[in-house]
């Protein structure tokens, strides 16, 4: 996974940018009580955009999302997000949704869309999980988007020479190994439907 992951970027190496793209997949729709945001791992695509915003690196934040393969009932992924920008004090102005997509592919076409109609010639810059960002990467592409990326979202630290990172089995080492073959079969399976 060390190997998988893209390099960390310093924020005081990123320019200005008028747009982020962040795509979803780190909330919770189906846990309750839906008066809050409930995040899952890689919660950092969304802080680090965040911060970005913050720190006036980037203008306007776009978020693409929908349900996923989840029940009907469920709030977007995207409508998760910007609530928790919302409250973090993001104004809704400087803030797009789209809450339609599915799956990476879908929020590579839907998102260039928004891009090619209302960002056309702007900046973008393209946050997700470090793991994901090869299969996002692809995709955006694929669609004809001309980007930078700022991996967020580790599973991983950088290696020492400790005793416990050399010795020491880790458990969650199986949960990052099923990570890693699914990426790689995302990644095999988007160049043979065309995605990439």
């Amino acid at each position: 996974m060390l190997w998988w992951e893209y390099e960390p970027v310093p924020f005081s190496e990123i320019g200005n940018y008028d747009v982020a793209i962040v795509f979803s997949g780190v909330t919770k729709g189906s846990k309750t009580p839906r008066d809050r945001v409930y995040f899952n791992n890689g919660a950092d695509r969304i802080t680090h955009t965040l911060q970005l915003y913050k720190e006036g690196k980037v203008k306007h934040i776009l978020v693409s999302g929908g349900l996923g393969f989840e029940q009907v009932e469920n709030s977007r992924a995207a409508d998760r997000l910007k609530s928790f920008l919302m409250l973090a004090g993001v104004p809704d102005t400087v803030i797009t949704v789209e809450p339609d997509a599915v799956n990476t592919h879908e929020n590579a076409v839907k998102t260039a869309e928004i891009l090619r109609r209302d960002f056309a010639g702007q900046k973008y810059l393209l946050v997700t999980s470090a793991f994901h960002m090869k299969r996002s990467r692809l995709c955006l592409e694929k669609e004809g988007i001309t980007f930078d990326t700022f991996p967020a979202g580790y599973l991983t630290d950088r290696p020492t020479l400790n005793f416990d990172d050399v010795i020491i089995p880790r458990a969650n080492a199986i949960d990052k190994w099923e990570i890693l073959f699914k990426e790689w079969v995302g990644l095999a399976t988007y160049k043979l439907m065309g995605y990439i």
